[in-house]
């Protein structure tokens, strides 16, 4: 039985997954905390004990849309995607996560999102 220190928010929000700073896929947050996400993926070859860099861009307003980028730690891998410890989170960027998890806010199309990873 799994034992956590703190509630898991239920989500889907679209990100970019990044392999050493350069975007290699699109992935959905399906649930998470400030400390770990859920992340429904096609990428392949991912391991745990990977770092891989987790981006999440959202719309503030009609048309700014804002960054938020994460280290993370893969912890396990599943048929559908994986699961990530997020490394080192600040209170402040903590708060935001957690915010934009309890919100699941406007996020790219999945059509701007690989317009973003073939441009990179």
């Amino acid at each position: 039985m799994e034992h956590r220190c703190s509630a898991r928010y239920t989500a889907d929000i679209k990100i970019l997954i990044y392999r050493y700073d350069i975007p290699v896929a699109i992935g959905r947050i399906k649930n998470g905390t400030r400390y770990g996400l859920y992340i429904e993926s096609d990428l392949a070859d991912v391991k745990p004990l990977q770092q891989l860099g987790i981006e999440v861009l959202v719309y503030r307003s009609a048309q700014k849309l804002q960054r938020y980028r994460f280290d993370s730690i893969v912890m396990h891998t599943t048929d559908h995607g994986f699961g990530v410890e997020l490394d080192a989170l600040g209170e402040d960027a903590g708060n935001q996560l957690a915010e934009m998890l309890r919100a699941s806010p406007e996020t790219p199309q999945e059509s701007e999102l690989f317009d973003m990873v073939a441009s990179a």
